[in-house]
């Protein structure tokens, strides 16, 4: 059983469907980049040989693969869960703990960026950023950090934990859970 099977899974709002889309995008141009710099390559890289050229241009697209690869299994393993009185957010990037007992003093609150513009994730300091998705480490517009696991901008679970200075912005599908048990 992996660590994502264990303890009590919260279902994420919004759909990934927008970020697979943009991530397949970005790869068949990528890609295609790639293709087009080792056909043209001799041409751009003085005094390499021709086999030279084509051994960076092959590292290349197989670079770009493994980038989107990774970048396409840390989406799909994006989600959130409790265990053993911890919320644990798999970003996709990497995974935060934190003790359920840290965020009972602020609770979960629902927000939205429109009418709080100031917890917008502006700079991504560790993370993915895909239209329709947003996960890892964020800096947002009021200057805190914050772990974001974002697929759906409206309804957005908002924490604090005061013990690490750090704030989590989710996509719940069902908040009231995750309240329910902050409030045990």
């Amino acid at each position: 059983m992996s660590d994502i099977d264990e303890g009590k899974v919260l279902e994420l709002a919004g759909a990934r469907g927008k970020p697979f889309a943009w991530l397949l995008i970005l790869t068949l141009i990528s890609l295609a980049g790639a293709i087009v710099a080792l056909a043209s390559s001799p041409a751009h890289w003085p005094g390499a040989t021709p086999n030279q050229a084509r051994t960076i241009g092959t590292a290349i697209i197989g670079v770009v693969a493994v980038l989107m690869a990774f970048f396409l299994w840390g989406l799909r393993r994006a989600r959130v869960r409790v265990d053993q009185g911890e919320l644990i957010i798999h970003t996709g990037v990497g995974t935060k703990h934190v003790a359920l007992a840290n965020l009972r003093a602020h609770g979960l609150q629902l927000v939205n960026f429109n009418t709080h513009p100031e917890l917008r994730p502006v700079i991504k300091l560790w993370g993915t950023g895909l239209p329709g998705f947003a996960g890892g480490w964020f800096r947002l517009r009021n200057g805190d950090k914050a772990v974001c696991l974002l697929l759906d901008r409206h309804g957005i679970s908002y924490l604090r934990s005061d013990a690490d200075k750090l704030t989590l912005l989710l996509s719940l599908a069902e908040p009231e859970k995750l309240r329910a048990m902050l409030e045990r």
